[in-house]
C-alpha cells in the first residue's frame, strides 16, 4: 500500500484521517518544507499539503487550494480525486 501524507493546518485532518493518511500539523512554510523532505526520505509517495504552506510543488507533493474567500470546494474535491485516480470517495467535502 502507498504511504500518503498531508501536511497542513490541523482543521484539515478530519476529511484526510477519513481516507487513511498520515498527517503532520504544520502552519508555517518553512516547517511544512522541512516536513516534506522529512516525509520523502521515509519513502512517502504522495504529500498533501496547501498553497498557503509551500508555493512550489515537488516531485510527489500535491499543493491543495487554500481555503481564502472565493476558492471553490469543489476544486479541492477535483484535485484529491485527481491525485488518487478516482479511486476514492469525497463525498465528505461536498
Amino acid at each position: 500500500m502507498k504511504k500518503i501524507a498531508f501536511i497542513g493546518p490541523k482543521n484539515y485532518y478530519r476529511a484526510f484521517k477519513l481516507l487513511g493518511f498520515d498527517c503532520f500539523e504544520s502552519e508555517k512554510g518553512e516547517e511544512a518544507e522541512k516536513l516534506i523532505k522529512n516525509l520523502k526520505e521515509k519513502e512517502f509517495d504522495l504529500i498533501f499539503t496547501t498553497e498557503d504552506l509551500v508555493s512550489s510543488g515537488g516531485l510527489g507533493v500535491v499543493v491543495l487550494p487554500g481555503l481564502k474567500e472565493g476558492k471553490e470546494k469543489t476544486t479541492l474535491k477535483k484535485q484529491i480525486e485527481r491525485a488518487l485516480g478516482g479511486a476514492v470517495s469525497t463525498s465528505f467535502l461536498d
